[in-house]
């Protein structure tokens, strides 16, 4: 597939490649692997005005690796490969840098402390020692071997228990961890922003009001909780309903 041919598209396909849109009918594109949103676009053939416009508002363009979930419709081929809106996110993907976590770079300046103080251990045990007429070679042993001990064999054992430790403690929270090294970033973390508020969910709908023929209740509670209460609000001769025969309240689905 190359840019210029032209592409029919219908409801169950997978865009192949980005395009321009010329014939389209009730076409509807789900782009949330782009654009975040879940809600199929309505797609058309209207020409956009304005210069520069967010991927989202482009309603007369199709993407790569986009579903059509509903309509048909026909598109020239405008981009493909790497220059597609898909291909831009993996090579921003390749091309990024994995930074160092706090807790690498705090392990890296110990050690090299450990090793200028090392380094002025072997130079003042052999200056110590050609001052007091002793041999170089056994100087020169002595002091490597003095600077090979100092350097502790047993750091990456010791940081792989405490990762692992903190693991554990994460388990306990219902939290499962792949890497040992995320533990440490998530405990450096100070703040998690999130774009969107239905972006970070616990899955849960719950009922809050309770209308009935000539009554209205409000039912309180949080989540999966078994405590709560069903109130009247509203309606003539209605009286408090027993939460204990509608578990607490609490209807979760």
């Amino acid at each position: 597939m190359v840019p210029g041919e032209i592409v029919l598209i219908r409801e169950g396909d997978r865009i192949p490649a980005d395009g321009r849109l010329i014939s389209v009918a009730t076409l509807e594109v789900e782009e949330s692997s782009l654009t975040g949103e879940s809600v199929p676009v309505l797609k058309n053939v209207d020409t956009i005005a304005l210069p520069k416009v967010p991927l989202g508002d482009r309603t007369n363009m199709v993407f790569m690796n986009t579903n059509v979930t509903r309509g048909r419709a026909e598109m020239v081929v405008t981009e493909t490969s790497m220059s597609t809106q898909v291909g831009h996110i993996a090579k921003m993907l390749r091309e990024t840098k994995a930074m160092p976590t706090p807790l690498t770079k705090q392990i890296n300046q110990l050690i090299q402390i450990i090793l200028i103080i090392a380094a002025a251990t072997f130079v003042g045990v052999l200056a110590l020692g050609l001052a007091r007429g002793n041999s170089f070679d056994s100087l020169f042993q002595l002091g490597v071997a003095l600077a090979v001990g100092s350097i502790p064999d047993a750091l990456p054992a010791v940081v792989t228990t405490v990762l692992s430790l903190g693991t554990v403690a994460m388990a306990k929270k219902y939290a499962i961890i792949k890497r040992l090294s995320s533990v440490e970033t998530l405990g450096s973390t100070s703040a998690i922003c999130s774009d969107k508020t239905g972006t970070l969910t616990m899955n849960q709908m719950t009922v809050t009001t309770l209308v009935l023929p000539g009554a209205s209740y409000h039912v309180t509670g949080h989540g999966y909780s078994t405590e709560g209460d069903i109130k009247r609000v509203a309606g003539e001769g209605a009286t408090d309903l027993d939460s204990s025969r509608w578990n607490s309240g609490r209807c979760v689905w």
